[in-house]
């Protein structure tokens, strides 16, 4: 990139728009020249300058200076829209439907049909034509103009399309506008002359604000009636003004002098993208010209954050949240840009430290929490942990005991699900499979407490001692999967019942009624199911299976229940990581 293009009078750098230029010396001595003329009149000869050279440079008969770019785009279209019922067709990103406070409406009485177009750029004919409204239904508002912007959200429209659109224009006799605001960047970026640009449209509007860097105005071109009537809705909307030829000679200055310098901007513009994808932040729009469109999200960082860090070097921006739009002009210069880089990068990398800072720490309380706690906790049989027995000829199975009042705060759900299937610890009074219930389990593996060596007896647990009962809390080891079972002759019981003697009968009873109405239960759910369903059958025999079926399904979603399956999740995550630590 080349030198600084021209001195900044601002005590800050502006990004936030191109219409936020201000006046040089330089342009200053130019306004010294002008006439002072009365332009209500048609008498300011430096206007009239102004008016015949940007005509000519456009190619078309007449221009007319107005206040602002609202302004020329509304005489345009007033212009245009002059038999209602009428409608205009615009893109529904554009500054004429967004910017202008419904002007076209308000001004032109007139309907307004936005399309987005398909391509997610610019409008084609193939977003127009279908949308088109002939004057052949009473019902709707014909289509009288259609107008287009060039460049749009910093995005150059191909002339190729805008080519095509003209000549669908042309066979149904309906007008061509275009919103060139800022299309001397388009003329710069493709090497395309404004001539050849403008002379597909019925009127252009320019603005001297918008790169450019005049003071203030925009010049609407077209042909000699056009202007006529325009100058005529030019007073009519309050837009007439007297001696303003310095303003005028201002803008024919920056013409000249600026305008050349955009292909610099546009190197400037390429490398702020460029600085932005490197730091991680998505470019939403194509940088065609001077205008950058940020999404930061994906770098971690928001606009506010980055404005502020901009804010200590006297550099501004626009934007919110994670969007933000940089624009570029010509009293923007090259040491800014790269101050403008040094910044992005620094929040950027405090934003990879924050990520590396949370990430140690993450791991430091892991490792923490696998310290000599966790192998504390396993016990062998040998060191007189009560252990299952083992079957015969079997080696003696190490045991781990988790004490999860030590290290976790545990809700009472957690305390009816153990986390290894083959580690259980149980109460006195709890505990008691006798060897005579062994009819009744099927051939198959019903529970946890089965033969495992093929023999006659079932295997019993032996108590545990009051002191270590103290030290431990009960786990159910048949709770600790959350599987669904169907339900079936081989269904497994759940850990509760089938430790307790004392419910045999009602078990064998529900598993036969059970069987004949087929439902699926959840493991996890199976105590309070089972109990309850049970008692509401002895309570009234006469009930139907589909009432029993509603129960049953209430049981299955209340709080309760979701609440013990995922304390046993929990708890067998827990146990898994301790088993692999010791």
């Amino acid at each position: 990139m080349q030198k600084s293009k021209t001195f900044n009078p601002l005590a800050y750098s502006d990004f936030r728009s191109d219409t936020a230029t201000a006046p040089t010396p330089d342009m200053f001595a130019a306004m010294m020249k002008s006439s002072l003329g009365d332009d209500v009149f048609n008498e300011d000869d430096s206007i009239k300058n102004l008016e015949r050279y940007v005509a000519t440079l456009c190619g078309h008969e007449a221009a007319i200076y107005c206040t602002s770019g609202t302004m020329s785009n509304q005489l345009a279209h007033r212009v245009h829209l002059s038999n209602p019922p009428q409608s205009a067709m615009v893109d529904i990103r554009s500054h004429v439907f967004n910017y202008e406070a419904g002007g076209i409406s308000f001004h032109s009485q007139a309907a307004v049909y936005p399309i987005m177009p398909s391509n997610g750029r610019y409008l084609t004919v193939e977003d127009i034509a279908p949308r088109l409204v002939h004057d052949v239904d009473v019902h709707y508002a014909p289509t009288r103009v259609v107008s287009l912007e060039n460049t749009l959200n910093g995005t150059i429209m191909p002339i190729e399309e805008i080519v095509r659109i003209r000549q669908l224009t042309l066979e149904h006799g309906i007008k061509l506008h275009l919103d060139g605001a800022r299309l001397w960047h388009a003329s710069i970026a493709t090497g395309i002359t404004m001539r050849e640009y403008c002379s597909h449209f019925d009127t252009v509007s320019l603005c001297l604000s918008k790169g450019i860097g005049a003071p203030i105005g925009s010049i609407l071109v077209g042909n000699e009636n056009t202007i006529k009537k325009a100058r005529h809705f030019r007073l009519l909307f309050g837009g007439g003004w007297r001696q303003a030829g310095f303003l005028a000679e201002a803008a024919l200055w920056c013409i000249k002098t600026n305008w050349p310098t955009m292909r610099d901007t546009h190197l400037q513009a390429r490398s702020l993208k460029l600085a932005f994808q490197q730091v991680g932040c998505h470019i939403t729009n194509p940088v065609d010209t001077n205008m950058i469109w940020v999404d930061t999200s994906d770098a971690g960082f928001t606009v506010e954050e980055l404005m502020a860090e901009l804010a200590k070097e006297n550099i501004k921006i626009s934007g919110s949240g994670c969007a933000a739009r940089i624009v570029l002009h010509y009293q923007i210069s090259d040491e800014v840009v790269n101050k403008f880089i040094e910044v992005l990068k620094k929040v950027a990398n405090d934003v990879l430290k924050r990520v590396a800072n949370t990430l140690r720490l993450e791991v430091d309380l892991t490792k923490a929490s696998m310290q000599p706690e966790a192998s504390r906790n396993c016990e062998s049989d040998n060191e007189g942990s009560p252990s299952t027995p083992a079957p015969h000829g079997s080696p003696p199975v190490k045991r781990l005991t988790l004490d999860l009042e030590s290290k976790f705060e545990v809700d009472p759900f957690e305390e009816v699900a153990s986390p290894m299937p083959h580690l259980t610890s149980f109460d006195e009074a709890e505990v008691h499979y006798a060897t005579t219930t062994s009819k009744t389990v099927s051939p198959e593996p019903s529970c946890l407490f089965h033969e495992r060596d093929g023999s006659a007896e079932s295997l019993s647990l032996a108590p545990k001692s009051a002191s270590a009962h103290k030290s431990r809390r009960p786990l159910l080891s048949s709770l600790s999967s959350p599987s669904v079972l169907s339900v079936s002759k081989n269904r497994p019981i759940s850990a509760y019942a089938s430790l307790n003697g004392g419910h045999k009968k009602r078990i064998d009873k529900e598993r036969k009624e059970d069987e004949q109405e087929g439902p699926t239960i959840r493991r996890t759910q199976s105590l309070d199911l089972e109990e309850t369903l049970g008692e509401k059958k002895a309570m009234d025999p006469s009930r139907d299976g589909k009432k029993l079926s509603k129960l049953q399904y209430r049981l299955s979603h209340n709080p309760a229940s979701k609440a013990l399956k995922r304390a046993s999740v929990r708890i067998v995550r827990w146990g898994s990581l301790l088993s692999r630590e010791s």
